[in-house]
């Protein structure tokens, strides 16, 4: 899954001022008078993205659908998981109770993995438009 905030390379919270800012970089870059037909797809796209992120109604659509995607991915890991450790032999009644205990484990871990990631990615972000931002003087 790639989200308008991927095509834009951005972090989820970031403000209306990154948003705008990473469109021109990617407008400014990609734009098919400037780097040919070639780039007209990645222009759509990013076109697309800072609609999207743009207006404050489609951005939280947006986010909610991200949520939401990512619970049903945490659900299916977990779900693979558990039929991954589960025993090849017919499970007695102590046996099944364990596997059911190693997904919810699994996904408690996740978000933590997932704020490390997202911050990590702020970072990158936040250095990245640091130095592309204009200068106010």
């Amino acid at each position: 899954m790639q989200s308008h905030y991927d095509v834009l390379k951005i972090a989820l919270d970031a403000p209306a001022e990154v948003v705008r800012a990473a469109y021109r970089v990617f407008a400014a870059r990609h734009h098919p008078d400037r780097a040919g037909a070639d780039e007209l797809v990645l222009m759509q796209r990013v076109n697309e993205a800072y609609r999207v992120l743009s207006d404050p109604t489609l951005r939280a659509a947006h986010d909610t659908w991200i949520r939401a995607h990512r619970r049903r991915r945490a659900a299916d890991a977990a779900r693979d998981t558990a039929a991954r450790s589960a025993p090849a032999e017919t499970p007695t009644a102590s046996a099944a109770a364990t596997p059911a205990t190693a997904p919810a484990s699994a996904v408690q871990a996740l978000p933590d993995m997932v704020q490390l990631a997202l911050r990590a990615q702020r970072r990158r972000v936040a250095a990245a438009y640091a130095a592309h931002a204009p200068r106010l003087h």
